[in-house]
């Protein structure tokens, strides 16, 4: 039964992406002259529609069941205060391991600053500011339920009665690929392990999904932030990128 309501979660989170596609078809065929970005303006507000619809549908489907998860069975839950240091010590985690992985990512792999994905949310925000609740709150509350609830939880409990080391790096692996395949981002793939890693080792220490949502939460907010307050610093940066590899390639 549980797995079950794992694959509905998933299902719920599928059909949350998918779902602006037919909306989309609909309404350049009805508003044929309109540009690309005018009608990405007008289909915004059915996608914020569709992910109130999925954070609502994932939190009944994963708190509804009787038949609990290995975390969800834990009698060794983190209490409240624990569980308010573990968001505030996983937040400075999750940003340290980003960064980390940020700077292997641009200086030793060679990608780009700065991700397509990221620079589409940023556009969507400027463009539309209460999406701002969709990228910090929805998102977080969804992606967690499937990554962290859905997929990791299940691998780790099967992978468990094995090696829970082996358990806890193979899980994470698998959910961070998957949550960057679901991205369309393997650029930045190193970074979506990172966070992938940060957020089920905070599930894993607390046993609470709350923990992981939140610094999600926290994490999706502080990009948010830096990415509007510092756009011109950060198109400076790549731009000196792009410059130095022009330089390297001469060489």
């Amino acid at each position: 039964m549980r797995k079950a309501f794992s694959l509905f979660i998933i299902l719920t989170f599928i059909i949350v992406q998918l779902a602006v596609i037919p909306v989309g078809v609909v309404l350049g065929f009805i508003y044929q002259d309109l540009t690309q970005a005018e009608l990405i303006e007008k289909i915004m507000p059915y996608q914020f529609g569709a992910f109130v619809f999925g954070a609502i549908a994932v939190i009944i489907l994963g708190n509804t069941h009787k038949d609990k998860n290995i975390f969800e069975r834990s009698e060794n839950k983190s209490p409240l205060y624990v569980t308010v240091l573990w968001i505030i010590g996983g937040t400075f985690l999750a940003y340290t391991s980003q960064i980390v992985a940020g700077l292997i990512n641009v200086y030793l792999l060679g990608n780009p600053i700065e991700s397509e994905n990221t620079e589409s949310i940023i556009d969507m925000v400027l463009g539309a500011p209460y999406m701002v609740i969709l990228v910090v709150v929805l998102g977080p509350i969804i992606e967690e339920y499937v990554f962290r609830r859905a997929i990791f939880a299940e691998l780790y409990e099967v992978l468990a009665r094995i090696n829970k080391g082996v358990a806890f790096l193979l899980a994470g692996l698998i959910s961070g690929i998957i949550f960057a395949l679901a991205h369309w981002d393997f650029t930045h793939i190193l970074i979506y392990l990172a966070m992938s890693y940060t957020f089920s080792f905070v599930y894993l220490m607390t046993k609470r999904l709350i923990v992981p949502i939140m610094v999600h939460m926290i994490m999706n907010g502080i990009v948010v932030l830096l990415q509007v307050a510092l756009k011109d610093q950060i198109d400076a940066l790549e731009k000196l990128q792009s410059a130095t590899q022009f330089i390297i390639q001469l060489f």
